[in-house]
């Protein structure tokens, strides 16, 4: 991976979770509605279609009130005062 390209992956994870951090006003709505809207987000943003797996599982994390995190470099700085949820396993 050139330099170029890493940088282009870094700024796609960075609008993919502004998106994700956008819609976490959708805590509660019914996960159907907040896919659909996700996927709606992700088009008007101008990024590739995601896997549907990913969709629907993001979606169903975004419904239940959970933050979605891209990855380490997408951190956003609200998690910093979260709670781990106990009904959560840590991977391992």
């Amino acid at each position: 991976m050139t330099e170029s390209d890493a940088r282009a992956l870094d700024e796609m994870q960075t609008r993919l979770q502004r998106v994700l951090s956008e819609l976490r006003r959708l805590q509660g709505r019914p996960p159907a509605e907040v896919r659909e809207r996700l996927s709606q987000a992700i088009a008007a943003e101008g990024l590739p279609e995601q896997p549907p797996s990913w969709v629907r599982d993001s979606a169903a994390e975004l419904s239940a009130g959970r933050l979605v995190v891209i990855g380490p470099r997408q951190i956003p700085e609200e998690a910093e005062h979260l709670e781990p949820d106990p009904d959560q396993h840590a991977a391992g």
